[in-house]
């Protein structure tokens, strides 16, 4: 089958989107507890670009196929399995690699059925973002109904899945994104207030929108001068979410800010942990299926690519242009 192939490590993001070739993978066989999946689509994520260049945490060992979520067609069942059946239309969710191939092979616990709400590319982009959110905002963050959450990067794909789950959990929202066209979006899936963090100042507006009560919960996706800029609107009590370092700038916690402001700084990894307790994974499974199914939880496709042409959807995350999810469908391969 064929699939996008990563080959080598490179030394900058256009070196490594350069390097992306349309390969052919052979065929594994299943294991126990395994699902074969045909493809329909898959979702770009900014730690697919990460791993073309290694350095994203998990280094998988080359060629690989990249990859963590999809959409797709189930063509086979290993022993044990029991939760799909050949046929079913279904959600590949936080895999390790492979997803953008016409073929994937996914422990059955990694997948779920797919909503009829959804299409295949809007359900490619459901798992890691959201999942991602609700665990972060509803499990580390604990946000409670009424409290005020600030979401950054907030017209990304994760961005997009945090200001859903924020308004499904009752929270007021306050989405940061670096346009008017990006906030325009942030409007339209939900968020109560934006800022343009580009030309406003983070903390001042903050002041002004919340008459200076500040924030509960940040889910903070960019990292670089916009956590800091975080860390100055946290109420006393609150939580900031490190999700993620989108500008590609790793910030340094100066200790005494949360000391003194009384706010817990909270590391969010929805993969891992849901890998250590597999109920908490399941439970928080069905409840976004649930909110899937009545709509309240549908992510944006901004940009839809054949495999032929996935550089241009890894280009279109690295120049921050994308708004919600960049999706690459396997057709006319697929034949779904």
């Amino acid at each position: 089958y064929r699939g996008l192939c990563v080959s080598k490590i490179s030394s900058s993001f256009s070196e490594g989107i350069a390097s992306l070739t349309v390969s052919q993978f052979p065929r594994r066989e299943l294991k126990k507890g395994q699902v074969r999946i045909r493809v329909h689509s898959s979702a770009v994520n900014y730690f697919d670009l990460l791993m073309l260049t290694g350095q994203y945490q998990m280094k998988p060992v080359l060629p690989f196929s990249p990859g963590a979520e999809a959409s797709g067609v189930v063509s086979d069942v290993g022993e044990g399995v029991r939760t799909v059946k050949v046929g079913d239309k279904v959600i590949v969710a936080m895999a390790t690699t492979g997803t953008m191939s016409e073929e994937v092979i996914a422990n059955a616990s990694t997948v779920i059925p797919m909503p009829d709400t959804l299409s295949f590319e809007e359900a490619a982009g459901f798992g890691v973002g959201y999942m991602t959110a609700y665990h972060g905002i509803a499990h580390r963050g604990q946000l409670k109904k009424g409290e005020i959450l600030l979401v950054t990067g907030a017209a990304g794909g994760m961005g997009v899945a945090a200001i859903q789950i924020g308004k499904a959990l009752g929270a007021i929202v306050i989405a940061c994104a670096s346009s008017q066209e990006k906030l325009d979006l942030c409007k339209q899936v939900g968020a109560d207030y934006v800022i343009n963090y580009t030309n406003s100042d983070i903390k001042e507006e903050v002041a002004k929108l919340t008459n200076g009560k500040l924030v509960d919960v940040v889910y903070e996706n960019v990292g670089g001068k916009v956590f800091n800029s975080c860390m100055r609107v946290m109420a006393p009590g609150g939580r900031l979410l490190v999700i993620g370092f989108a500008s590609g700038e790793i910030p340094k916690i100066p200790a005494n800010i949360p000391l003194i402001k009384g706010f817990s700084v909270v590391g969010v990894r929805s993969g891992a942990e849901m890998q250590r307790n597999p109920a908490m994974a399941m439970e928080m499974t069905m409840e976004l299926l649930k909110l899937a199914k009545t709509g309240i939880l549908k992510p944006h496709v901004d940009l839809v690519v054949p495999l032929e042409r996935a550089q241009e959807a890894f280009q279109a995350i690295a120049d921050r242009t994308v708004k919600g999810k960049a999706v690459i469908n396997m057709a006319p391969s697929s034949r779904l």
